[in-house]
């Protein structure tokens, strides 16, 4: 295995990162600013390798830090895992199949509100209002079915901030952060703090009240650790910003690309319109949800980094040595996919995704905890929007793929053409 220097890899884009697994199998190194040695990975056996490493070989949070200006220190991603495993037990009944019974029917009526709000009959951007769609469902779940003023506040505050959150610029200011990158970043730190002063008030404004809420912050303002002390506000707030991050980076970009794919292949439509036309099952929709996040994964990479001398692939990593698994050409690897780039949704109709070819939401104990919440919103979304209108692309050719901070995003933000059902052709 080779070793290149490719100081922007991930700035560069898929072509780059493609040409190097081309020269040099399933895994390759590198030196990323602002991170240091690094080797990528794309190879399912090398990938279990570094997901059943103990943990004094393997961190597997240390590297998740990328994610500390938004999520802060206490959030899901960064803490160690025994912090991890125990925060999971307190936060997965909210998360449930059966505990998101009522989410369900509350996407179903966000995603019509959205249905009846897309022009009619001329290309526009769907994925900004499908951000906005994410967010108030995700609200929802955290802070309740509120349609206060405060309400609205909370979705322009989190929308204005992750605007920045997700923006170029905090690639090349993470990398510069060990000189003030992200320190002197005003614009970024004024929408940070408006943005917890919003959660810090919420949470005072309950603990005052004496509020006894089902919703997930109530779950997590209930919750008590194993010496019965309560969450700090500084962790009520972190895992709030955690789960908001996610559902914006997985939930709404993994939903935009599933309507890029479906808008260009017919039969694909076709099949899904029929099925919730019947409204008797998700099974193809699960399928369409499963193979847009294989083709189009909304995470470029997630990461790990060796705590020890650790041996992969036949090369010695050093201490310190992060390891990246990318995962767009993980799940583009002809050997596990025939015909990988081929959108065919019925690869899943007899299987469920597992092991280590297809992980859009990471692995093992970093698992993200919302993946079946983000199934569950494709789905509902996929559905509700084929039952009501007839979907059409902009245009023929595949939007590219524009990488964003950690995000694969629609190119052109999935440019569609919607059009009512009673009145098409």
């Amino acid at each position: 295995m080779g070793t290149i220097v490719l100081p922007a890899a991930m700035v560069l884009g898929e072509q780059v990162v493609d040409r190097a697994f081309s020269r040099m199998g399933g895994m390759f190194g590198l030196w990323i600013p602002g991170v240091g040695n690094a080797v990528m990975l794309r190879d399912p056996a090398l990938i279990r390798q570094v997901m059943l490493a103990p943990a004094d070989v393997i961190d597997d949070y240390e590297v998740n830090r990328v994610q500390s200006p938004v999520i802060g220190r206490q959030g899901l991603a960064v803490l160690d895992r025994a912090q991890n495993r125990c925060l999971r037990q307190i936060m997965t009944p909210a998360l449930r199949p059966e505990a998101l019974l009522r989410l369900r029917e509350l996407t179903a009526l966000r995603a019509q509100r959205l249905v009846d709000e897309c022009p009619v009959g001329t290309p526009f951007a769907l994925g900004p209002r499908l951000r906005t769609a994410m967010m108030e469902t995700i609200l929802t779940l955290i802070i309740g079915e509120d349609r206060s003023p405060a309400f609205g506040e909370w979705i322009r505050v989190t929308t204005r901030m992750f605007q920045r959150a997700v923006s170029a610029e905090i690639t090349v200011r993470y990398m510069l952060r060990h000189v003030g990158g992200l320190a002197l970043w005003p614009s970024f730190r004024r929408s940070m703090d408006v943005c917890d002063r919003l959660i810090y008030t919420e949470i005072d404004r309950r603990r005052h009240r004496g509020e006894d809420r089902d919703d997930l912050l109530g779950v997590l303002m209930r919750a008590r650790d194993d010496r019965g002390a309560q969450l700090t506000d500084q962790a009520l707030r972190d895992q709030v910003m955690s789960i908001i991050a996610g559902a914006r980076t997985t939930a709404a970009t993994g939903i935009a690309w599933a309507f890029e794919r479906v808008v260009r292949h017919p039969e694909v439509l076709r099949r899904l319109t029929a099925e919730s036309d019947a409204a008797a099952q998700d099974v193809y929709a699960g399928a369409v949800s499963y193979e847009a996040l294989r083709v189009r994964p909304p995470v470029a990479f997630f990461g790990r980094k060796a705590q020890r001398p650790f041996e992969l692939g036949g090369r010695l990593l050093r201490p310190g040595t992060a390891i990246t698994i990318h995962l767009r050409a993980l799940h583009h690897d002809p050997g596990l996919y025939p015909d990988p780039t081929a959108f065919r949704p019925e690869r899943w109709l007899s299987k469920r995704p597992g092991g280590y070819g297809w992980m859009p939401f990471g692995g093992g104990q970093r698992t993200c905890i919302g993946d079946r919440l983000t199934l569950m919103l494709m789905k509902t979304f996929l559905h509700v929007f084929t039952r009501s209108a007839v979907l059409s692309p902009a245009e023929p050719r595949d939007e590219p793929i524009k990488w964003r901070a950690i995000s694969n995003l629609p190119g052109h933000d999935c440019r569609i053409v919607v059009c009512p059902r009673t009145t098409a052709p």
